[in-house]
């Protein structure tokens, strides 16, 4: 039975309800601490929305589960509220509750952490409708800028047209306007403002902040790697098959030489200085390409020649990042050594499908014919040679080497007094083109390079089409581009197709997928590589060895056109790359992720060679091969994410990588097909031909096959830990952990781990009087990474086919094993400095690198007592790369008419061999390496003059006596020890001129590299301009050589040369007709090169005009490729001048100069 308790317990009426709220209020607080307490809101939350018809209860519960922020309302008061359609793309969680409150009577209000949706009480008295647009400087309007209430969350969005209007409860006050890239606005109005006009500013700051690395994505302000980034917009409108072309002088520390013009050929690259050998089998210096985190093959296909970079769309690309230290890229572990340039395509966004068509028209023409005298000129000349032609003979009765005085005496003893008597046989005698200088057909000044050069074109068209939804994006592009080359049989020809596609089929489950294919159809250029390697390539037609005094129609010229105009020469190459990747989001934070992907490449090549070409045999040829490779990959990642009170920010990422290559080759030959109008071959019942007679047989096949097929797999561990406290003190460690078929049985597994350090020191309460600095950050850090040889089976005993026995075939072995065989290994030191100054208007990148470069694969040479193999592939040399390097970016102008962006980057390399395999020097002449000096050298000989006098000729006396003119006898220059020849240092002392005697004289590597980029924009219009320069290279013309020879072009303007001709003279040249030999010390010279690669005028049509007529934009724009170049070279354009060698023979193929218009619309 309940008591009833006193009135004098009883509490007053009034202070029921007080006790009762407070109770309430206690019991809300308690809830929201336990409730909250774990879900405080992050401002790096956003959302993701493409809602058609929804109520808001709907939306607003999405937006709770995908962000997990706390939003509290009433149930009852929101029931039948609905929203307004809307998308919305990684937008911050509060611009998402403004804009999906707005045009209803809510508005929301943030406590603790927690948003309380509230009704908003509006007084029709008091409420005034503010409209207005929102543009940036360039007078372009910018829809989708967020427009509040400030101090309440009311507000709306700019249409597609950037115009808005809003109704607020106030009749003045105060609206922001804010919009990502944009700094924010804060404009004033009062119940009479009519339209506000908001003009944005770009907000530097904000700018690329995100850059592409390693396995994702990261803040600018954590880089603490060196890393050097470029974006498409920079690349945009040149005209070139290749992205390698179009980075060019535009990234520090990335020396790109373009040795070839013609259409699709592969350009030289080197991340931080050469370290390769160059030897057959290893690594060739290139960085790793991985395009959208997975690496490609990229190299130059052995079947048709064609670069497999080139099957990548320039147009198709986003942005390319290149990551330069062991700290960004030891990450990819023994493919790193290097560097790494990842490549980013395009991809599509949330909201309506958008077109953009690109097409351009270019005319390529030759910049330059090489430098000859041809006609009266050639002949005269040629005659001084033959006139002058002097070698010795012996005289058998008095046992003794002379110079003959006479016709007779050359009968009697040999030798040569002239060119055109030689030793009196007839079938000896001089160069009738010579002699005949009345005969028309002999009397002509053809240039035969202008024969050979056209007139060229190129066409480069795309389309793309990008769009998507909430849940599903997609971009697809279709390229063409048809180029032909200045020179005859020099076309590439290039379709693809590129397909991206994401989709987030639920809240935790995202999928991306993306295929990539390509055909190309080339003509091959006939290579001009040195040491097996196709490094560049050369002209598709020599006319240096037709004399400029034949008729340029009619017989000659066909018989130089022959080869082009009668041999059939058809190579296509396939394409076929494709990934996809499922990630699931497990836990706040933690992300899981499984992918595949295929890299299919096929060439086919076809050769065909009429019997009129074959001569000797009266034959014709048909020759073909097909090759493939395919490399397989799987890769699966675990990544974790975490910020403590938005202060302490960790990242975690582990991974394994399993990937496997395959390679296979067919190739054969079919001789004596039964027409020279059928260009394949189908061989006969026995395909055996005598080439003897009947009684001197001859048999031999006329067919030939052989196949080849090779694999390798590699298996690697790899993780990396990050963290930073408040971007302002940065650590980050890598590790990973490779096996590989290919390294030998004692070393099958290569570890490399990495070390980074960061320190914003701008950030530190006492920089705060550097009121001019925006950001400072110092960088360094420490790494190993690693290169792996290209070929299969190094470390493996080889065996090739032997001779036969009895008919049965057998095996010898060429190659013994190496078990210790391993991949060369990359150690680097990476010091660093960013700041940004001025209102970012000035943006500076230092960086000094030391990088040792050990166990570098050469050809060890093996006693003579092991029978089968002279050298085994061992790891014998080391190589050092030191350099610095500057990046300067400096907005000069930013005014909304008036813009001035300028990029300008130096970098500075050296490169030294430190140790070899014995301890010493090895090799001479022309492959030898030197400890202390760097690669790419250059050795010649030690000339000191010519000889005067027969007292400076060289004699020895031989065992009876008598002396003897050293004459030319072993000389491997050819140099006779004639007056008025070169006189070359003996430097072995054993009267044997040869390359042993040769000396280092320098490096053909330059000493310094760079660019510089203008970008002006005025109004509509733009310009932009692109400088590339390198300095110090050593180069040898050799094109003097042509000096010597009896017929041909003179490939030298003899005019303006002198040539020794008595006692006493200084010439340029030894006297006429004397053997000349280029590749001497007085005949190097340090080349200095400034080109104007790239100047481009564009015009972007007023979007207005544009509208009227159903497009979002259109531009016009002219490009020059190639214009100019300034050098102190003898020679012609250095650039094309083997970079390894920097001997200049003249026969590379050109760098055209291209005039480019074309046109882009979007719609």
């Amino acid at each position: 039975m309940k008591k009833k308790l006193p009135d004098r317990w009883k509490l007053p009426a009034k202070w029921k309800k007080t006790i009762l709220v407070m109770k309430m209020s206690l019991i809300l607080m308690v809830w929201l601490t336990i409730s909250t307490s774990a879900a405080v809101y992050s401002q790096h939350e956003t959302v993701t929305l493409d809602v058609k018809s929804s109520t808001l209860i709907e939306v607003l519960t999405r937006i709770k589960d995908q962000t997990g922020v706390r939003i509290l309302y009433n149930v009852s008061g929101l029931r039948g509220v609905t929203c307004k359609d809307i998308v919305l793309k990684d937008v911050p969680v509060e611009d998402a509750l403004r804009r999906v409150l707005s045009g209803t009577a809510f508005g929301y209000e943030q406590i603790e952490g927690v948003f309380v949706i509230k009704a908003v009480v509006k007084d029709e008295k008091k409420s005034v409708t503010i409209r207005g647009w929102v543009r940036d400087k360039k007078e372009e309007f910018l829809p989708g800028v967020t427009v509040r209430l400030l101090g309440t969350s009311l507000g709306t969005s700019t249409d597609t047209k950037g115009w808005f209007a809003i109704t607020l409860p106030v009749l003045k006050g105060t609206l922001e306007f804010s919009f990502i890239g944009y700094k924010k606005q804060k404009v004033d109005f009062t119940e009479k403002t009519d339209t506000l006009r908001v003009v944005m500013e770009e907000d530097v700051a904000a700018l690329e902040e995100v850059v592409v690395r390693a396995y994702g994505t990261q803040n600018k302000r954590e880089v603490i790697g060196a890393i050097s980034s470029v974006k498409a917009e920079e690349m945009k409108e040149l005209p070139t098959a290749s992205i390698v072309n179009m980075l060019q002088g535009r990234l520090a520390g990335v020396n790109i030489i373009q040795q070839s013009g013609a259409p699709g050929s592969a350009s030289v690259i080197a991340v931080r200085g050469f370290n390769s050998l160059l030897v057959d089998g290893a690594s060739d210096g290139q960085p790793l390409w991985v395009v959208d985190g997975v690496p490609m093959h990229s190299f130059v296909s052995p079947v048709t020649g064609t670069n497999t970079l080139a099957d990548l769309d320039p147009a198709m690309i986003e942005s390319v990042e290149v990551l330069k230290d062991a700290a960004a890229a030891s990450i990819y572990g023994s493919r790193a050594g290097n560097g790494v340039i990842l490549i980013t395509t395009k991809k599509g966004k949330a909201g309506t499908t958008k077109f953009a068509a690109n097409i351009s028209y270019s005319v390529s023409q030759v910049q330059e014919y090489p430098l000859q005298i041809g006609g009266r000129m050639e002949r005269w000349f040629r005659n001084q040679v033959m006139r002058n032609r002097l070698a010795t003979g012996y005289d058998w009765n008095k046992q003794l080497t002379y110079y003959p005085s006479s016709y007779e005496s050359v009968y009697l003893s040999g030798g040569t007094y002239d060119g055109w008597w030689v030793d009196g046989r007839p079938d000896l005698l001089g160069n009738p083109v010579l002699q005949d200088s009345l005969n028309p057909f002999y009397n002509n000044s053809t240039n035969w390079w202008k024969h050979i050069f056209r007139t060229a074109k190129v066409v480069n068209a795309n389309l793309q089409v990008s769009g998507g939804s909430e849940r599903f994006q997609y971009m697809i592009g279709a390229g063409w581009y048809d180029e032909k080359g200045i020179m005859l049989n020099s076309d590439y020809s290039r379709a693809n197709m590129l397909i991206n596609l994401q989709t987030q089929p639920t809240k935790k489950i995202r999928v991306d997928a993306r295929v990539m294919l390509s055909y190309v159809d080339r003509s091959i250029s006939r290579d001009d590589g040195m040491g097996g390697t196709r490094r560049y390539e050369g002209i598709t037609v020599d006319p240096s060895k037709q004399s400029t005094t034949l008729p340029n129609d009619g017989l000659a010229e066909d018989e130089l056109l022959k080869n082009i105009n009668l041999q059939r020469d058809r190579t296509d190459d396939y394409r076929a790359m494709a990934s996809m990747s499922v990630q699931y989001n497990a836990w706040k934070g933690i992300t899981l992720s499984a992918s595949g992907s295929v890299d299919y490449a096929q060439g086919n090549k076809n050769q065909f060679k009429p019997s009129v070409l074959n001569p000797d045999e009266k034959e014709n040829m048909s020759d073909g091969s097909i090759g493939r490779a395919v490399r397989l990959e799987t890769e699966e990642l675990l990544h974790w994410r975490e910020s403590i009170n938005e202060a302490h920010n960790f990242d975690l990422l582990i991974g394994l990588n399993v990937n496997k290559e395959q390679q296979f080759l067919i190739a054969g030959f079919g001789k004596r097909g039964p027409s020279d109008k059928i260009y394949y071959y189908s061989p006969p019942y026995n395909p055996i031909f005598n080439y003897g007679t009947e009684t001197n047989p001859d048999w031999r096949a006329t067919t030939s096959y052989n196949s080849d097929f090779r694999e390798k797999t590699m298996v690697s561990y790899f993780g990396r830990l990050g963290y930073n406290y408040k971007q302002r003190y940065l650590v980050e460690i890598g590790f990973r952990r490779d096996g590989s078929s290919t390294f030998g049985e004692n070393h099958r597994w290569a570890n490399f781990p990495s070390f980074a350090l960061g320190w914003a020191f701008s950030e530190e309460p006492f920089m705060r009087w550097a009121y001019w600095l925006n950001w400072g950050k110092l960088r360094g850090s420490y790494g190993t990474s690693g290169q792996i040889f290209t070929s299969e089976y190094m470390a493996y005993g080889l065996f090739v086919a032997g001779a036969s026995f009895n008919g049965n075939p057998s095996v010898i072995q060429s190659k013994p094993v190496s078990p210790n065989l391993t991949w060369e290994k990359s150690s680097q030191y990476n010091i660093g400095l960013d700041l940004d100054m001025f209102d970012y208007r000035l943006s500076v990148k230092m960086d000094y690198y030391f990088k040792y470069t050990s166990s570098l694969l050469y050809k060890v040479r093996l006693p003579g007592t092991l029978w089968g193999a002279e050298d085994r592939d061992e790891n014998a040399m080391e190589v050092s790369n030191e350099g610095i390097e500057l990046e300067l970016l400096a907005h000069i102008l930013r005014s909304s008419k008036l813009g001035w962006r300028m990029k300008l980057n130096v970098s500075r390399d050296w490169s030294r061999l430190e140790k070899t395999y014995t301890g010493k020097d090895i090799g001479g002449g022309y492959n030898g390496f030197v400890i202390g000096r760097p690669l790419g050298s250059i050795y010649a000989f030690n000339d000191t003059g010519y000889y005067q006098n027969e007292g400076e000729v060289p004699v020895y006396t031989d065992i009876k006596g008598n002396k003897l003119f050293l004459g030319g006898v072993g000389a491997f220059t050819g140099v006779s020890g004639l007056l008025g020849t070169q006189r070359i240092s003996d430097a072995s002392g054993d009267y044997d001129i040869q390359p042993k005697d040769m000396y280092y004289l320098g490096s053909a590597l330059p000493l310094v590299y760079g660019g510089w980029v203008n970008e002006l924009t005025y109004k509509d219009f733009d310009l932009n301009i692109l400088f590339n320069y390198s300095l110090g290279r050593k180069m040898i013309n050799m094109r003097n050589a042509s000096l010597s020879g009896t017929d041909g072009p003179v490939f030298a303007d003899v005019r303006k040369l002198t040539f020794w001709q008595k006692e006493g003279d200084q010439t340029d040249m030894p006297a006429i007709g004397r053997p000349y030999y280029p590749q001497v010390r007085s005949k190097i010279e340090r080349v200095n090169l400034l080109s104007l690669k790239q100047l481009t005028i564009g015009y972007n049509m007023p979007k207005k005009v544009m509208e009227k007529i159903g497009f979002s934009g259109a531009r016009f724009f002219a490009t020059g490729e190639n214009l100019f170049y300034w050098s102190n070279y003898s020679g012609g354009n250095p650039e094309v001048v083997d970079v390894y060698s920097g001997l200049d023979g003249g026969m590379a193929y050109p760098l055209p100069r291209k005039w480019t218009l074309g046109l882009t619309l979007n719609f």
